[in-house]
C-alpha cells in the first residue's frame, strides 16, 4: 500500500509539473508577441564586469547596436586583473559620448555583484534603467523589447530568460536546473498580476527597472549581502507596491552561463542553497522528496515484484509526464536535445551544489567566485 501510494503521489506530481510547465511555455510565447517600443525616455543600460576580457566586447557591440532611440552605456570595472580595463578604455576611445567607464572598489558589508550594480545606478541618469551581465549578446531590440513590455504590463521591473547556450555535456546536466522553479513552483503569469513577493522571480542577467521604484526601494543597497540578489530585489518591488513581470527574452538576449562542469557547479552552488533560504530542515525535505518523484517511478517503470506490481502504471504514468515536462522545457528554452534522456542528472547536480554549500557554510568557509568567497 506504501508503494501504491507513493507511486500514485509522483503521479500526481507529475501531472501538476506538465501542466505548470505547459502553461508557463505559453506564457513565455505570449510574450515575444508584445509590440516593441522604440522611442520614450532615457534608458540608462548598466553593465556590471568583472575579469570579462574574453566576453566584455561583443557584448557591447550589440548593445552599441540598439534600435532604441534613447540610451547611455555605462560598465563599472570590478577590480578586473585581465584586459578588461584596457578593452573599456578602447571602446570609450572609439565612442565618445556613448560608452563610459568607472572603476571601483568593493567596500566592506558588500557582495561584488550589488555593489557594481548600486554604483552603476549612482552613475545612471536614465528614467529606465537597464542592467545586464557582461557575458551576455543582445539582439538590436534588446531593450526596445523590454521597454514595451514595461509598458505594456505597467510593470515597475521586467527580468526573465535569456537563451542559455550550452556548449558541453557538463553544463547540459547542471545549467537546466535554472529552469525548476517554472517547471515545479512558480507560475510566471502571475508574477506580474499578484502582489505576493513568493511569486516573484527575476534572473540578473537582464534587469529592467523603472528608475524611481528602483529608488523608493533602496536599490540593491538593499540587497548589499544578498547572494541571489535579482529575486530578493523583485520581491522588493512588489514589497513597495510595484510589479515584477517574468518574460521570455530569448529572442532578444543570449548568454553562455558557465564554461564546462566545474564552473557551473561552483556557479550553483553558491545561489541553490540560497534558494532554499539556507534552511538545513528545507534542504533535506527536497532531498527526500526529489528521488520519490523523480527517480524511485523510472524504476519502478521497468521492474516490480509481482506482489507491488499495482504501483507500476502509476510509476510508469510519473515517468512519462516528467519526461514530457522536460520535452516541453528542451524545446522552449532551445536545450540540447537530449536533456530530457538525462534529466536525473539534473537533479543530482543540483541537490550536490546546494549540498556542497551547506557543507562549506556550516564549516565557516565559502564558494569562491570570480576571486572573491561568497556564503
Amino acid at each position: 500500500m506504501i508503494v501504491l501510494a507513493l507511486a500514485m503521489f509522483a503521479a500526481a506530481a507529475g501531472i501538476w509539473m506538465t501542466v505548470l510547465t505547459t502553461l508557463n511555455a505559453m506564457w513565455m510565447l505570449h510574450t515575444t508577441l508584445i509590440k516593441p517600443k522604440r522611442e520614450g525616455p532615457l534608458v540608462s543600460i548598466l553593465i556590471p564586469a568583472r575579469d570579462e576580457e574574453a566576453r566584455i566586447a561583443a557584448c557591447l557591440d550589440s548593445l552599441l547596436a540598439q534600435d532604441y532611440q534613447r540610451t547611455e552605456i555605462i560598465v563599472y570595472d570590478d577590480e578586473s586583473t585581465d584586459g578588461t580595463p584596457r578593452i573599456l578604455a578602447e571602446y570609450q576611445a572609439r565612442h565618445p559620448g556613448k560608452i563610459k567607464a568607472i572603476r571601483g572598489k568593493l567596500e566592506e558589508g558588500w557582495y561584488g555583484k550589488p555593489h557594481a550594480m548600486q554604483r552603476l545606478s549612482e552613475a545612471a541618469l536614465g528614467s529606465w534603467l537597464f542592467f545586464t551581465d557582461a557575458d551576455t549578446v543582445h539582439k538590436p531590440d534588446s531593450v526596445s523589447h523590454a521597454a514595451g513590455l514595461a509598458e505594456h504590463y505597467r510593470a515597475d521591473l521586467v527580468s526573465g530568460y535569456a537563451l542559455h547556450r550550452i556548449e558541453s555535456f557538463g553544463e547540459a546536466v547542471t545549467v537546466p536546473s535554472i529552469y525548476l522553479l517554472t517547471m515545479a513552483l512558480m507560475p510566471a503569469w502571475l508574477s506580474h498580476r499578484r502582489r505576493l513577493p513568493a511569486l516573484s522571480h527575476a534572473i540578473g542577467q537582464v534587469m529592467f527597472f523603472k528608475a524611481d521604484t528602483y529608488r523608493k526601494i533602496g536599490g540593491y543597497a538593499a540587497v548589499a549581502r544578498e547572494v541571489s540578489e535579482d529575486v530578493r530585489i523583485a520581491r522588493l518591488v512588489k514589497r513597495a507596491g510595484g510589479r515584477a513581470l517574468f518574460a521570455d527574452l530569448k529572442e532578444y538576449v543570449s548568454c553562455r552561463m558557465y564554461e564546462g562542469y566545474r564552473a557551473a557547479v561552483d556557479g550553483f552552488s553558491k545561489n541553490v542553497y540560497d534558494y532554499f533560504n539556507k534552511k538545513f530542515a528545507l534542504l533535506l525535505a527536497v532531498t527526500a522528496l526529489v528521488p520519490i518523484v523523480f527517480f524511485l517511478p523510472l524504476l519502478g517503470a521497468a521492474w516490480l515484484p509481482k506482489a507491488l506490481l499495482a504501483a507500476q502504471p502509476w510509476c510508469r504514468l510519473a515517468s512519462l509526464l516528467v519526461f514530457y515536462a522536460w520535452g516541453i522545457v528542451t524545446v522552449d528554452r532551445g536545450l540540447p536535445w537530449y536533456v530530457p534522456f538525462v534529466y536525473p542528472l539534473v537533479f543530482v547536480n543540483t541537490l550536490s551544489a546546494a549540498w556542497r554549500a551547506f557543507r562549506l557554510f556550516a564549516t565557516g568557509r565559502a564558494v569562491a567566485w570570480k576571486g572573491r568567497m561568497v556564503k
